[in-house]
């Protein structure tokens, strides 16, 4: 079954929105579908979104407060392409939320194993998608078990340790003489306290 079958067979499905995806991403995204997303759903996480453009793609399951998330980018300006799955608690459709309160499964492998220099999976050609994919579930079920367990405390973790280091979001704009001043949003303020 291709993703585009399987998207079309789950009407509960929040938001299935797909443009003229590229090769690359359509490929990538059918592949996940087989490899990645039966891990998803054997530990109950249900498909609530499915993104797959020119560019990126973006495939979201929920459980509950939790969800699993791959994402990933062939922007130009992107270069080098990468995907992640991403581990998230909360909303997953507010910008401010998810971004302040997701973790990436590189971040747990680096917690696991001290001297980890795991970061985002390269964006892999047409010959190492299935490779690159299945190396990535096997990762997914080695360092993310306890997420995929519903035990919040080694995310809570990584989560805190990642935002610390983070500054909030910062605006840029003119004052009334026309000379710029640098301002924290808000509402990035409110989240770093909130989740570091």
């Amino acid at each position: 079954m291709g993703i585009f079958d399987f998207i079309k067979g789950n009407k509960k499905a929040k938001s299935e929105r797909t443009e003229k995806p590229s090769p690359e991403q359509k490929l990538f995204s059918e592949k996940a579908t087989e490899i990645i997303i039966p891990t998803f759903e054997q530990f109950g996480f249900k498909k609530h979104r499915i993104e797959i453009g020119k560019y990126s793609s973006i495939m979201i399951y929920r459980k509950e407060n939790q969800y699993l998330k791959i994402s990933s980018t062939t922007y130009p300006t992107d270069y080098p392409y990468c995907y992640n799955i991403i581990f998230g608690d909360g909303d997953s459709e507010d910008v401010f939320e998810y971004d302040w309160n997701s973790v990436a499964l590189w971040r747990f492998k680096r917690e696991i194993e001290q001297n980890s220099t795991a970061s985002e999976y390269k964006f892999p050609t047409k010959n190492g998608v299935e490779p690159s994919l299945k190396n990535a579930n096997t990762e997914l079920q080695k360092y993310g078990l306890t997420f995929l367990n519903g035990e919040m405390d080694l995310f809570y973790k990584i989560r805190k340790e990642q935002n610390q280091n983070r500054e909030p979001y910062k605006i840029h704009s003119p004052d009334e003489n026309g000379k710029y001043q640098t301002l924290f949003e808000p509402k990035s303020v409110e989240q770093k306290k909130k989740y570091s």
